[in-house]
């Protein structure tokens, strides 16, 4: 328990650092200025008679919720945040006693404290935070959030609870810390001069600390920073373009490719040779059969485009319409050779943003009234013919798409498919070997409803059985309302569903034939408003971490619209356009689309660490990537080669509608042994895309399947890296390639990328 200066000064970062945060008032941000449309009227009167009856506990759930609003933005914008932690008014704080301390890998300490044996009066609170700030540790972050709450009833006073989190650092010696707890406030029946209410008695309940006396593992190395003349730079793809063994970076939607010149050099260079305006999603793969690296996407004509590449990963032939059919608003490309032909197929589907026209996803648990997915089937010579409904596609067509995969679930050599929307969560078809697939997304049950956002590929549990990790949005919110027993009489199931679409992200293991949510689900389902996500083993131990890319829109006050969205917007059930209803959701989110609130804001990323397959921390602050920023797009691959995994993640800039890029290197000392293998198209049934690498040691067998389509507006190389922790040997590497060839790699040297040639011919 080290080195506060003994147990009570761990109390007193936790308690001081979390404590503190629970206190502060902010007013929350108002639409000023304007008057509602009239043809808003009749939308506008209908919700303010709801929030007076249905919804009235949460509304004054929300007056009570500027307490913790004040402090938080105080927090995020003042530069005394000490200060704002001290000032914040109670009568009496309470927490535990150091109950325990448990070792984690990496030096990672977790420290728990149980009761309530220790009473603060806000003078001695004071006393605590100066103490902490003497000793050089500056606070970088918090979160606050108002989980439940209970009105004041039967001369009982009001209570909440509020869940918290401060980051906190001492750069000498270095010391990074992370406090969270839950918070129970009793409200006094008092009010400050802006009628913000005042707590009574605040509880610290499950307090834990994790610390790491070390800097930070991962280090910005570059970022390519958004201007107002440029395109956004989704989709972002990580590919060795060029075959040298050196991953290149492009940004297909500013038309830029980062050519890797190594050792950490990159060079910027148009990517295609004519400049085309590209959607947020695109492909890398070889379609022609070729050996090379084509490039799909779709352009400002709305049909998807083949650009051929060459051995040089260079795109110079003009551009080839793929198919007559238009795209409005393309979202995700996957392809994997579906029907054992030997070719890549290809599946696209579009997202639908709600609100746009007035028009919103019905219903919300199970939307099924987007623009059409496509199923491609190619044919050869550049022909690529829809067969989406011959297929077994067609009921499901018109999800709002935001990622898919073709992947060999079931392990019988055929490429299912995983389809992940907003509003409906996870669609779930078995592939029968000749491209018709059967929905068996019934088999999952309700955990199959979220808002789906992303998903990625690993063996989690350590089993050998390939899991997927679906990411969605865990709301705050929809656990207050729930909490509550709130929601309209008329819609039962949008109050039954509401507890699952507001749960968070879902882990899916193999069990026998099946997929299951994980036993330990709870531990990696909250983080936030998720969106990109990719597996990757940071620490080379020998298991997959993963990473979570959260934040929807962060504006100049924390205060939240999703209560307005879990309180009206997914009960309108309509997606039919509406100028009332338009005119409404314009003046209603005025104050979003201004920044002057947030919705899902301010959300640190998360980095679950796995800790040997069934216990995920979130040590993200701890390791430095634990970035405030609203990002989108993740890719972790091996930029500079050195066997550590780095990582890339795309910030959106929500006034801008523009992005950047932030590349940050994994320089993590105390990172195991590791092997990887590289791999390169190589024509007909060779493809990279379905291909299994195997790697076996003495501790088990590690595996890596090649898809596309996972992570959100992304896409991974076909580099397989393979953590190994105190291992020093391989017995063997298998790679195993659509077609069923095989080559395997006896006790090859660690430590070290391995190019592995595909052997000739396809049968």
């Amino acid at each position: 328990m080290t080195h506060f200066g003994g147990r009570w000064r761990v109390v007193a970062i936790g308690v001081g650092l979390l404590v503190t945060a629970v206190l502060v008032a902010a007013q929350p941000g108002s639409q000023t200025g304007s008057s509602a449309p009239t043809s808003a009227q009749p939308f506008l009167a209908a919700r303010a008679q709801l929030d007076q009856t249905v919804w009235a506990p949460e509304v004054l759930a929300q007056h009570y919720e500027r307490r913790f609003v004040q402090l938080w933005d105080l927090l995020l914008q003042g530069d005394d945040k000490y200060g704002a932690l001290a000032n914040f008014p109670f009568a009496t704080l309470r927490f535990g006693l150091p109950a325990g301390q448990e070792s984690l890998d990496l030096g990672i300490r977790r420290t728990t404290y149980t009761g309530t044996a220790r009473n603060l009066s806000p003078e001695a609170w004071g006393v605590l935070l100066d103490r902490f700030q003497g000793e050089g540790y500056v606070i970088e972050q918090t979160e606050w959030h108002h989980s439940s709450f209970e009105p004041p009833k039967d001369g009982r006073d009001a209570q909440s609870e509020v869940s918290a989190v401060i980051h906190a650092v001492r750069e000498d010696p270095p010391h990074r810390v992370i406090v969270q707890a839950r918070l129970a406030v009793t409200w006094s029946s008092l009010v400050d001069a802006q009628d913000v209410p005042i707590p009574n008695v605040i509880t610290v309940a499950d307090l834990q600390i994790l610390d790491r006396q070390a800097p930070s593992a991962f280090r910005e190395v570059f970022q390519v920073a958004s201007t107002a003349t440029q395109r956004p730079l989704q989709p972002l793809l990580v590919e060795d373009l060029d075959g040298d063994g050196r991953l290149e970076i492009v940004m297909a939607g500013r038309n830029r490719v980062l050519w890797n010149r190594g050792p950490g050099q990159f060079e910027a260079a148009p990517f295609l040779q004519e400049d085309h305006a590209i959607a947020d999603a695109a492909i890398l793969a070889d379609f022609t059969g070729d050996g090379h690296l084509d490039f799909v996407a779709v352009d400002t004509t709305l049909y998807p485009l083949l650009f051929e590449g060459d051995a040089g990963g260079q795109f110079t032939k003009p551009a080839q319409r793929l198919a007559d059919v238009q795209f409005k608003h393309p979202k995700v490309f996957t392809a994997s050779d579906i029907d054992a032909d030997g070719d890549l197929d290809l599946f696209i589907a579009n997202y639908k943003n709600s609100y746009t026209d007035g028009q919103m996803a019905s219903p919300y648990y199970d939307a099924n009234d987007g623009y059409p997915a496509y199923l491609f089937r190619n044919d050869g010579n550049g022909v690529f013919r829809d067969i989406t409904e011959a297929a077994g596609l067609g009921a499901k067509r018109f999800r709002r798409t935001y990622s898919s995969s073709f992947v060999d679930l079931d392990d019988d050599t055929d490429m299912d498919l995983i389809v992940i929307s907003d509003f409906a969560g996870l669609d779930l078809y078995l592939n029968n070997g000749q491209g018709q697939f059967t929905d068996v997304t019934d088999t999952l049950g309700r955990d199959r409803h979220l808002f789906g956002m992303s998903h990625t590929f690993g063996d989690y549990d350590l089993d050998g059985n390939l899991d997927f990790y679906v990411a969605g949005m865990g709301s705050t919110t929809a656990r207050r309302l729930e909490g509550m027993g709130l929601g309209p009489d008329d819609k039962p199931e949008h109050n039954d569903l509401r507890s699952a679409m507001g749960y968070g992200n879902r882990m899916f293991v193999r069990r026998g034939d099946k997929f299951g949510v994980a036993a330990f689900n709870d531990q990696i389902a909250q983080s936030g408003w998720s969106w990109g996500t990719s597996s990757f083993d940071f620490d080379n131990d020998g298991d997959e971490d993963i990473f979570v890319a959260n934040g929807h829109i962060s504006g100049k006050s924390i205060q939240d619209y999703c209560t307005v969205f879990w309180r009206h917007d997914i009960y309108t059930d309509d997606s039919q356009d509406n100028v009332g209803r338009e005119n409404m959701f314009d003046f209603v989110m005025s104050p979003l689309q201004d920044t002057a609130i947030s919705w899902n804001g301010y959300e640190h990323k998360v980095l679950w660490m796995n800790g040997g397959g069934a216990r995920f921390t979130n040590v993200a602050y701890l390791l430095g990537v634990a970035f405030e920023y609203d990002a989108r797009a993740v890719v972790t691959d091996d930029l500079d080669g050195d066997g550590h995994v780095d990582l890339l993640v795309v910030e959106f800039l929500w006034e801008t509608d523009n992005h950047t890029l932030h590349v940050y290197q994994n320089r993590l000392p105390e990172a195991g042994n590791w092997i990887g293998v590289r791999l390169r198209e190589a024509g007909p049934g060779l493809s990279t895309i379905g291909t299994i690498v195997t790697v076996r040691t003495k501790a088990g067998s590690q595996m890596r399947r090649f898809v596309t389509g996972d992570s959100f507006s992304a896409q991974h190389s076909s580099t397989a890296h393979f953590g190994l922790g105190s291992q020093t040997e391989v017995e063997t590497i298998e790679v195993r390639w659509p077609n069923g060839r095989m080559r395997r790699i006896d006790r090859p040297d660690i430590n070290q990328y391995l190019t592995v040639q595909s052997p000739v011919g396809t049968h």
